[in-house]
């Protein structure tokens, strides 16, 4: 028995082999004016566009309707760079905006690991977002040790870049850092910050920024809309490293 594809199906498929010839932030038909052209109802073009916004092919304004996504943002993981200086090295805008600060928090089992911190240590932690073209690309959440955490001042946030803050307050260089990336469901925290439905998939990395020594200073969870980024690694062949890189390493290289 032949298996027929839903309306809906149809109708995406249509419209994203539409979208190529269409420039970022072009404005589509209302959903009255593709019902009628497809002859179906608005019910089923919402499941049509649904499946296009879900992979990034378009995003739905309010108050400014379905535009043409623009072209995914790249995030370089080798050689690893600060969101900040990949930006900037990009040539990106990006603003960055502080959520909350919260202190003297008892840290959950992975991140008191992390830091390497003591049974009753507490930790402050800072959320924040980051926007590029007016859309919301990612969710921080970063954790310092107590000792750090009342050096920094959380609003610099805003204007100064993470590392440069924990540096500053640590009194001392990153020397390497740690991360390992997962895909999982948002929390209901993290999809409210990323404009998302609760449970929607997003990339997930996790990382520690270590001092000389291998001393913990920081650590977070990062946490990226996979529908406006994608994530690009290129092996490098020499040890050249400037001062907005650090040498980045796996637990099977730590001892």
């Amino acid at each position: 028995m032949r298996n027929i594809k839903p309306r809906y199906v149809d109708i995406a498929e249509t419209l994203e082999s539409e979208l190529r010839n269409l420039a970022p932030n072009s404005l589509l038909p209302t959903e009255d004016q593709m019902a009628k052209r497809f002859g179906v109802s608005r019910i089923t073009v919402r499941a049509a566009l649904e499946m296009l916004e879900n992979s990034g092919l378009i995003s739905r304004l309010r108050g400014r309707g379905t535009i043409v996504s623009p072209q995914k943002l790249v995030r370089n993981f080798s050689p690893y760079l600060s969101f900040e200086s990949d930006m900037k090295k990009q040539g990106v805008d990006v603003t960055t905006r502080l959520l909350s600060f919260d202190k003297d928090l008892r840290p959950p089992t992975r991140v008191a690991q992390n830091l390497d911190l003591g049974e009753d240590e507490k930790v402050s932690r800072i959320s924040l977002i980051r926007i590029v073209n007016d859309q919301v690309i990612c969710h921080d959440h970063r954790y310092y040790p107590a000792s750090i955490a009342r050096k920094i001042n959380p609003k610099e946030v805003e204007s100064r870049t993470c590392s440069e803050i924990v540096q500053e307050a640590a009194a001392a260089k990153i020397r390497r850092v740690h991360w390992d990336s997962e895909i999982l469901s948002a929390t209901q925290e993290v999809a409210s910050a990323l404009s998302l439905a609760n449970r929607t998939l997003i990339f997930t990395s996790n990382y520690v920024w270590y001092a000389k020594n291998r001393v913990p200073i920081e650590t977070g969870m990062v946490s990226y809309r996979i529908d406006r980024c994608k994530f690009r690694f290129q092996e490098r062949m020499h040890d050249d490293i400037d001062d907005t890189q650090v040498a980045a390493y796996s637990p099977s290289t730590m001892k």
